[in-house]
């Protein structure tokens, strides 16, 4: 039960981009740390540089379905399952729901603990566990959520970055990829990498930095890619933390649906 209620309070916190798996799936990670690492100056890329980073987000807009068919979506729902392995085995269902302007809804459901649901109403943040409900409006935390909420497009990836530079080409999983590095306006530097056959985004190293805590690392693995209604999203995201995997199987997903606002809103 212990290292259940431990998993329980690591999920939500970290937030994906919505159309990368239809849900913005947050991570709580106020038990996991690692060691502080100073901001570096953002670095300018040069002419030729900057032109190859442009060609590989503009790939990668065009691999998912183009501009046209991104902005299209406007809404979601999502069903899927849930398995952590690493400090524990355990398994469940995810639920998430979505809307424009930012609005979100994510429910998880523990065995033998009950659900947990993350919400997002535009203006309040919010948590409900077994154990009560927390609201959190701080500035910071809506401007993440705001901030991970739409990176589909190759613009809205540039906006997250304060500068991005072009790393040496790898292999992930057996396939070549283009590593690009961009570095936020504040925190360390977050990687990301995209497949050189058909520009898909395979992985992102991803950063966070909490007030009075440590920064938290996580890679976010992005996996089998399937097209519903004209845009690619990945069915398997994998979180990989130090010393957990966080396994998300979308196992339905359909956008484009009618929602009722009330569902974002923050339960009395």
């Amino acid at each position: 039960m212990e290292s259940v209620l431990f998993v329980l309070a690591v999920v939500l916190r970290f937030s994906l981009p919505r159309l990368l798996i239809g849900v913005v799936i947050t991570l709580q990670l106020s038990c996991t740390h690692l060691p502080s690492y100073e901001s570096r100056p953002a670095a300018t890329p040069s002419p030729s540089e900057q032109a190859i980073i442009d060609q590989i987000l503009q790939r990668y807009e065009q691999a998912v379905g183009g501009k046209e068919a991104i902005a299209g979506v406007t809404s979601y729902k999502m069903k899927g399952t849930f398995q952590v392995s690493g400090i524990t085995a355990v398994s469940g269902t995810i639920e998430g729901w979505g809307k424009e302007p930012h609005k979100t809804l994510t429910v998880i459901e523990f065995p033998q603990i009950g659900k947990l649901r993350k919400g997002f109403d535009g203006e309040t943040r919010w948590v409900q566990t077994p154990v009560g409900t927390f609201s959190d409006s701080s500035p910071q935390e809506i401007a993440e959520l705001e901030r991970d909420a739409e990176v589909f497009s190759a613009g809205k990836i540039r906006s997250l970055f304060e500068s991005m530079k072009l790393q040496n080409n790898a292999r992930l999983s057996g396939r070549e990829v283009r590593v690009i590095e961009g570095k936020p306006p504040k925190g360390p530097a977050e990687k990301l990498y995209f497949d050189v056959e058909n520009g898909l985004l395979l992985r992102w190293d991803m950063a966070r930095r909490q007030a009075n805590r440590s920064t938290v690392f996580v890679k976010v693995h992005l996996e089998d890619y399937k097209d519903v209604g004209g845009v690619k999203v990945p069915f398997r995201v994998r979180f990989v933390f130090e010393s957990f995997n966080f396994v998300i199987q979308v196992e339905q997903l359909v956008h484009n649906v009618a929602i009722d606002d009330s569902i974002f809103r923050k339960p009395s």
